[in-house]
């Protein structure tokens, strides 16, 4: 987020407390509400570490203990805090897509919510964290997380002792991973009011993505996934012939589709026209790659393209490769199969933008400085950081913004 640009003269504490009462209003109790609306001070203003004690210190009014307990025990539903985020959100901003994106939590011990020693995808190694998922909305200049799921490894499923000692709710069980992806846009889709936009996320380290892909052309979502090279597909072109490769002697297969993995069919295929797409990164302009579009379908159960099943959905593999280089470099799925080209390599390098960002939000917000156990204090916890974070956006947006370091807003607690 750039630095904000509102006066001294433009902060109100009013306007604090109006967005507070606004989205703590599904909280039942004055005693909770009031509590949500110092943590959320907090957040906003405690510099370095933003463990309870240090927002006590900076939110003064309330005992470290009835806080730990708001966020620890108390029973209140994040859910409708969330949602109302959300509508409050879209309000100023227009999403380009809702990027989905995983998030560890570092932990020490074996008893915190879901913790377990586990591969972390972003940092290419196993440590012993917490993983998540999460869906931000992503423009060009923001990416904002707006709604969570904590992910049950396979150890929690049986582990009677941790389960109890951390709370998990007895449907919290382990499942496969595209469950969690779907389930967190399920949550929204019902009653959100989602704004259309297409869902994008990194698939590449992942293997058997067709459920996922499938869960979503269901639910007549879009979507633009980035996928590894050993994922398969079928290519085919209108009339289920396809293209004599120059460099392939394929006999009479030539007439049929062909069912192979991503990086097989570029070596068939590398020779086709490609077009040249300008795109940008971080406000740096003029960068150009080149792209190839090939029509694909899904590889269904059976292993046959639309075999007893009706037509298989059909999709575009998007294929890119750096300017003066032999080798491509990143290849996506789509079913938005008649957007522009220059439309679907913005989405694809939406998430260049939305990964630092969610980092320096982790950073800024103190997501991962959570010290409770329970599976519920987290889902408080994480409700809160991005309620931190759309106060911010939207008091930026609109010069109300609540300040923090040596101007802030002299508070006094509910």
């Amino acid at each position: 987020m750039t630095e904000p640009t509102t006066t001294r003269s433009q902060w109100s504490e009013e306007d604090f407390r109006s967005f507070c009462t606004d989205v703590f209003a599904s909280l039942g109790r004055t005693d909770q509400r009031n509590a949500a609306e110092t943590y959320l001070y907090g957040l906003l203003n405690c510099a370095g570490r933003k463990s309870i004690r240090r927002l006590v210190e900076t939110a003064p009014g309330r005992s470290e203990q009835s806080l730990q307990q708001f966020i620890n025990q108390s029973p209140w539903d994040p859910e409708p805090i969330r949602r109302r985020l959300f509508e409050r959100l879209v309000q100023h901003l227009k999403p380009s897509a809702y990027v989905i994106e995983e998030v560890h939590f570092p932990k020490h011990g074996r008893y915190s919510a879901a913790v377990e020693r586990q591969y972390v995808h972003t940092l290419g190694r196993v440590c012993n964290c917490q993983l998540a998922i999460t869906v931000t909305l992503t423009d060009e200049d923001l990416t904002v997380p707006i709604n969570w799921r904590l992910m049950v490894p396979e150890a929690w499923g049986r582990d009677v002792e941790r389960r109890t000692r951390a709370r998990m709710p007895d449907h919290e069980l382990p499942r496969p991973y595209w469950q969690y992806q779907v389930e967190v846009l399920d949550d929204m889709a019902l009653e959100w009011g989602l704004p259309s936009a297409p869902v994008v996320v990194d698939t590449a380290n992942r293997t058997n993505i067709e459920p996922f892909l499938a869960g979503l052309e269901q639910r007549r979502q879009q979507y633009l996934v980035h996928v590894s090279p050993t994922q398969r597909v079928w290519y085919e072109t209108p009339g289920n012939r396809t293209p004599r490769p120059q460099t392939a002697s394929l006999g009479d297969t030539q007439t049929l589709p062909w069912h192979l993995t991503v990086s097989d069919l570029i070596a068939r295929t590398w020779n086709l026209p490609r077009e040249t797409v300008e795109w940008r990164h971080e406000g740096a302009t003029g960068l150009r790659s080149q792209f190839l579009q090939l029509p694909v379908r899904a590889t269904l159960s059976d292993g046959v393209a639309g075999r007893a099943h009706g037509p298989a959905p059909q999709r575009t593999l998007l294929c890119e490769w750096p300017l003066g280089k032999a080798r491509p470099r990143g290849f996506w799925l789509t079913n938005m199969v008649d957007r522009p080209l220059s439309e679907l390599v913005a989405l694809a390098k939406i998430r260049l933008h939305a990964a630092p960002r969610l980092e320096a939000f982790a950073d800024r917000y103190g997501l991962r400085d959570y010290e409770g156990r329970t599976f519920a204090g987290w889902h408080h916890h994480v409700a809160l950081c991005s309620a931190a974070y759309t106060y911010d956006v939207i008091a930026e947006r609109t010069g109300t913004r609540c300040p923090g370091g040596e101007d802030r807003l002299e508070y006094a607690a509910s």
